[in-house]
């Protein structure tokens, strides 16, 4: 009687026969369908290109035109009614095609034979597709979505205050539309993926209604004279003169919305001769020099006066070096490079439109916006100056062509002050007075240049000196104390010059004298 291991050997050895008989069959079909060495099999795709068969440098090529192809497309944006249209290469497509070919030269060789022929077999009757990965610059698509498409939206127009014959007028406003970019973004980044085969991509820009700040309800209570002031200067000086006007109308016209600053130095800047400035007298290391925009701080002087009677909010004001006689101590408004400036700020509902200009030596500047002050309501101005600073000793300098007894004086010592303005209201009867500013103004000596050459005849006509040889008991002549003014008027006209007093006293409108102001050159 057979035992059971000897009835089931044959039984075992017809199963081993037949798994290799499967496996000689497998590894004989995997042989004649395997790919080429090096070659891509039959039935993969990428991109919807067919790759069958290719070395990866033929396929890199194929690939390479199937990606110009594709970011050649044409993008085609509807911004309100109107059709914007740049390709997808401008918005930066690039894709990464190697990786594509890395993956399709792997199908049929990346497991064992059975597993390897089995994915052969499965090509046969469906082919396998690898898709291209695709990027685009966001960057580029922002750029394109808010420059490009955002030209083609009608932005909201402000009401618009002007002066006409002496009287404000205000146009009418208008709402527009503003693009929105990331939602324009967006869908177009959508409209990339649903539309991936199509030769031409369109797609709808989101906009967004916008509103006017400023209507012309608003602009309409900008109807008041709130502050006005007007300073004097010598026509005589051509140059300095014509910087004042030039100035003066680069801020005329100028409508401060509510919130906003004003910076005198960027309204009127650059400082340029293509700007419309010239060479005049100016500040500069304590000594008066000539430069482009001499004078222009007049300008700002005056429109701070007039910015303060209208009781709005100063943020920069910066006194000049040495002490100017155009308006009283602390009084002024200097501008020097970036680093002077005199800003205020709009802090009340209503837009303010500056008027400013130039007469017969007269520069005036008149602040308008919406009264809400007390009728009773009287506000003042008061230099007050608390120390006096002597110039000191004479700067020399010494001429060896000129004789000893040359002596000229290139410029007068100033007197240096420190001094603070006071604003004085007078509302229900009451009075209060507060401190405004302070400030200080260098003192400076006389300029004197003398002659060092040793000769012992008479000088000749030419080498006289400009005046006599001073004793010992010679003091500088130094620059006079700031004079009071009288008050400002509505209207600005030129003014005679008031006498001189001994002491400062409270100003509203200075007098005529000539000061070189500051310039972007001091230090």
């Amino acid at each position: 009687m057979k035992t059971r291991k000897q009835r089931f050997l044959p039984a075992f050895i017809v199963i081993i026969v037949m798994f290799l008989l499967i496996v000689a069959y497998v590894v004989g079909s995997y042989a004649m369908v395997r790919p080429g060495n090096g070659r891509i099999c039959d039935g993969v795709y990428v991109d919807q290109v067919d790759v069958s068969g290719m070395t990866r440098e033929e396929a890199q090529m194929v690939l390479d035109s199937q990606v110009e192809k594709l970011s050649s497309r044409s993008l085609e944006v509807d911004v309100n009614g109107q059709v914007v249209t740049t390709t997808l290469a401008e918005l930066g497509y690039t894709c990464d095609v190697g990786d594509a070919i890395d993956r399709a030269m792997e199908v049929g060789r990346e497991g064992n034979v059975v597993s390897n022929y089995a994915s052969i077999r499965q090509l046969s009757q469906e082919h396998k597709e690898f898709p291209l990965d695709v990027s685009y610059s966001e960057k580029s698509m922002k750029k394109f979505v808010k420059n490009t498409c955002g030209e083609k939206c009608t932005n909201a127009k402000n009401s618009r205050i002007k002066m006409k014959n002496g009287v404000l007028v205000y146009t009418e406003e208008r709402q527009g539309v503003a693009i929105n970019v990331d939602a324009t973004v967006k869908a177009i980044q959508e409209a990339l993926r649903e539309q991936e085969d199509a030769g031409v991509v369109r797609v709808t820009a989101q906009v967004d209604l916008q509103e006017p700040v400023v209507t012309k309800e608003l602009a309409s209570r900008c109807k008041d004279k709130l502050g006005s002031f007007s300073t004097t200067y010598n026509a005589g000086n051509v140059s300095r003169s014509k910087n004042l006007a030039n100035a003066a109308r680069l801020l005329n016209g100028t409508v401060v919305y509510p919130g906003e600053t004003l910076s005198v130095h960027d309204t009127i800047s650059p400082l340029t001769e293509e700007n419309g400035y010239y060479d005049a007298p100016s500040y500069s290391n304590g000594q008066v020099v000539d430069s482009i925009g001499g004078g222009v701080c007049q300008v700002s002087t005056t429109l701070y006066n007039a910015v303060l009677r209208a009781e709005l909010e100063i943020v920069e004001r910066s006194p000049h070096s040495m002490v100017v006689t155009y308006v009283q101590p602390s009084m002024d408004a200097a501008i020097a490079g970036d680093y002077k400036d005199f800003k205020f700020r709009n802090n009340t509902d209503v837009p303010l439109y500056i008027e400013g200009g130039t007469g017969t030596g007269t520069i005036y500047f008149n602040v308008y916006g919406e009264e809400t002050r007390s009728s009773d309501r009287k506000v003042s101005f008061e230099s007050e100056v608390i120390e006096e600073i002597q110039p000191g000793k004479d700067k020399i300098t010494y001429d060896n062509t000129k004789p000893e007894s040359y002596m000229s004086v290139t410029q007068e010592a100033h007197i240096g002050y420190k001094a603070v303005l006071w604003k004085i209201v007078t509302e229900n009867g009451k009075t209060e007075k507060t401190q405004v500013n302070s400030s200080t103004y260098n003192a400076e000596p006389r300029y004197v240049v003398r002659g060092a050459a040793k000769n012992t005849q008479e000088p000749s006509a030419t080498d006289k000196p400009d005046r006599t040889k001073p004793s010992a008991t010679d003091k500088p002549k130094a620059t006079a104390t700031p004079k009071a003014t009288a008050a400002p008027k509505a209207t600005p006209k030129p003014k005679a010059t008031p006498k001189p007093t001994s002491t400062p006293k409270p100003t509203e409108e200075p007098v005529v004298t000539e000061e070189p102001t500051e310039a972007p050159t001091e230090e």
